[in-house]
C-alpha cells in the first residue's frame, strides 16, 4: 500500500519542473499545491454577478469560514462593490433576518483578524471559491428544471389530495432504489383508503395513476409476490386497472424510451429493471440498471445520493455477473464521460464522487470481470485511472 501510495505521489500533476499536464483547481487543492496562486488581484465579479436566488444558494452551500478568507484578500474597493451588491441583489426573509445582508456581512468581517489567515487558506480560497460559484449557479437551476419536470406530469386538479399522492410516488421514483417497492407500498396503501369508486374526479385521477406509473407497479406487485408471496395494495391496484383496461402495455422500447423527458424515460428504465430481476435476466437486469443510472445522473447533483446508491449498484453488478459486450462498452462510458461534471461541482463534490469511485473499484473490483479482457470492449484502464486521479484527462483528449 505504501508502494503504491508513492507511486500515486510520482504521478502528481505538476509535482515535476518538466510536467506540463494541467492541474485543475480541485486537484491542486487535494494535493495541497498552491505555490504560484496569486490571490492579490481578487476581486468580487464572479459573486456580483449571481442573482439573489443563486447567491442565496452560494452562501447556504459555503462554508463561511472559505467566503470570509476570500472576501479578506479584497480591497476596500471590492469590499463596497460586494456590501453594494447585498443593498441592491440580495433579498433576505426579514422576518427571518432583522439585519439586511449588507449589514450582516459586515459586521462579521469586523470579526474576523486578517492576521490569523494564512497565505495557504487565501491561496485555497482562491482555488475553491470559483468552483463553489459554478456548482451554486448550477444546483440551483438544475434544482428548478427537476422540480418543473416533475410538476409538468401532475395530475391538472390543484386539490393537494391528489397532488400529494403523485408527489409521494414521484419522490419516491427519484430516490435511492432500494426503497422503491416497500414505499410503493406504503403510498398505494393509503391512496386505496382515499379512493372513492363514485367520485368521477377519483376515477379520472385514477387513470392518470395508472397511465403514469401502472406499469411500474404491475411489475412491483409481481416482484412482491415472487420473491415475499403476499398480496399488498400493489395487487389491489393492479386488480382495479385490469377491471377499468387502463393499464397499458408490458412491451416497453428501450431505444423509444432514450428519446423521452427524463421523468417518463426514469420511470420506464426502473420498470424495465424489476421486470429482469423477476425473469432472473441477467443481460436485461445489467441494460436496464446502467440506463436508469444514467437517466438519474441527467439532474446530478440533484438528488445526490440516489444517484451515487444506484452507480455503486451497478459497479457491484458487475462485479459479480456475466457481462456481455455492449453492456461492458456502456459501464465503460458512464465513467469515462463522468469527468463532464467536474466543472459544475464544489470541491467537496467532486472529491466525494471521485472517492466513492475509487473505494467502489478498490472494494468490488468490477474491473476484474473476465469481459474486459475480450476484444471489441473498451480499455478498463478508463476505470483504473480513477485510482490515479487521471480520469479527467482521457475525457480532456475524448472533447
Amino acid at each position: 500500500m505504501n508502494i503504491f501510495n508513492s507511486f500515486k505521489d510520482l504521478l502528481k500533476r505538476g509535482s515535476l519542473p518538466d510536467d506540463d499536464r494541467n492541474v485543475p483547481s480541485y486537484l491542486k487543492i487535494k494535493n495541497s499545491q498552491y505555490a504560484g496562486v496569486d490571490f492579490s488581484n481578487n476581486s468580487v465579479d464572479s459573486i456580483v454577478a449571481l442573482s439573489s436566488e443563486e447567491f442565496n444558494e452560494f452562501v447556504s452551500a459555503s462554508d463561511n469560514g472559505l467566503l470570509f478568507t476570500y472576501l479578506s484578500t479584497m480591497n476596500a474597493r471590492e469590499m463596497e462593490k460586494f456590501y453594494q451588491y447585498n443593498d441592491d441583489v440580495v433579498r433576505l426573509d426579514e422576518e427571518v433576518k432583522s439585519d439586511s445582508s449588507r449589514v450582516q456581512f459586515e459586521n462579521a468581517m469586523k470579526q474576523i483578524d486578517a492576521n490569523d489567515i494564512t497565505d495557504e487558506q487565501r491561496a485555497r480560497a482562491t482555488l475553491e471559491i470559483p468552483l463553489m460559484i459554478n456548482y451554486s449557479k448550477n444546483i440551483y437551476h438544475k434544482t428548478m428544471a427537476f422540480q418543473g419536470n416533475a410538476r409538468e406530469r401532475y395530475f391538472d386538479f390543484d386539490d393537494m389530495d391528489f397532488r400529494k399522492y403523485e408527489g409521494h410516488l414521484s419522490k419516491v421514483v427519484w430516490s435511492e432504489m432500494k426503497y422503491i417497492p416497500d414505499h410503493f407500498e406504503q403510498v398505494i396503501d393509503h391512496y386505496k383508503m382515499f379512493y372513492d369508486e363514485s367520485i368521477d374526479q377519483h376515477e379520472l385521477y385514477f387513470k392518470h395513476l395508472c397511465k403514469r406509473f401502472g406499469t411500474l407497479i404491475a411489475v412491483l406487485n409481481n416482484l412482491v409476490h415472487k420473491t415475499e408471496n403476499r398480496v399488498t395494495s400493489l395487487n389491489w391496484f393492479v386488480e382495479k386497472a385490469v377491471e377499468k383496461e387502463c393499464l397499458g402495455d408490458f412491451e416497453i422500447s428501450v431505444s423509444a424510451t432514450k428519446q423521452l423527458i427524463a421523468d417518463e424515460k426514469l420511470i420506464n428504465f426502473l420498470t424495465l429493471t424489476f421486470l429482469a430481476i423477476c425473469d432472473e435476466n441477467e443481460d436485461n437486469y445489467l441494460e436496464s440498471l446502467i440506463n436508469t443510472v444514467e437517466t438519474l445522473f441527467e439532474y446530478y447533483p440533484v438528488n445526490s445520493d440516489a444517484c451515487e446508491y444506484a452507480m455503486v449498484e451497478m459497479m457491484k453488478s458487475v462485479a459479480i455477473k456475466k457481462v456481455n459486450v455492449e453492456n461492458a462498452n456502456q459501464f465503460i462510458h458512464f465513467f469515462e464521460t463522468l469527468p463532464r461534471f467536474y466543472s459544475l461541482l464544489s470541491y467537496d463534490k467532486i472529491n466525494g464522487l471521485k472517492e466513492l469511485v475509487k473505494q467502489t473499484l478498490a472494494n468490488h473490483k468490477p474491473q476484474d470481470n473476465e469481459i474486459f479482457d475480450q476484444d471489441g470492449v473498451k480499455n478498463k484502464i478508463i476505470l483504473m485511472n480513477y485510482m490515479l486521479d487521471m480520469e479527467d484527462l482521457y475525457y480532456e483528449g475524448l472533447e
